[in-house]
């Protein structure tokens, strides 16, 4: 993705999978989840549609986080 560095994104997408009541199965084919368990970049398993679903739910859990402070 242009503009962004794509390790940083990538943390982002991991911190975002492992996140409190998410799946990572929601995203990921079991080939998938084993291909990201062994290193591979979200970046490269998960389709744009998917990235900005993940991205969307965390806009949408910081407004939530906030509404509760």
């Amino acid at each position: 993705m242009g503009g962004y560095d794509p390790d940083d994104l990538d943390e982002k997408l991991s911190q975002l999978m492992d996140a409190k009541g998410r799946e990572p199965s929601n995203w990921l084919t079991a080939e998938e989840l084993a291909q990201w368990e062994s290193g591979e970049s979200l970046v490269d398993l998960l389709d744009e549609e998917d990235i900005h679903e993940l991205l969307q739910k965390d806009d949408e859990g910081v407004g939530d986080e906030e509404a509760a402070s």
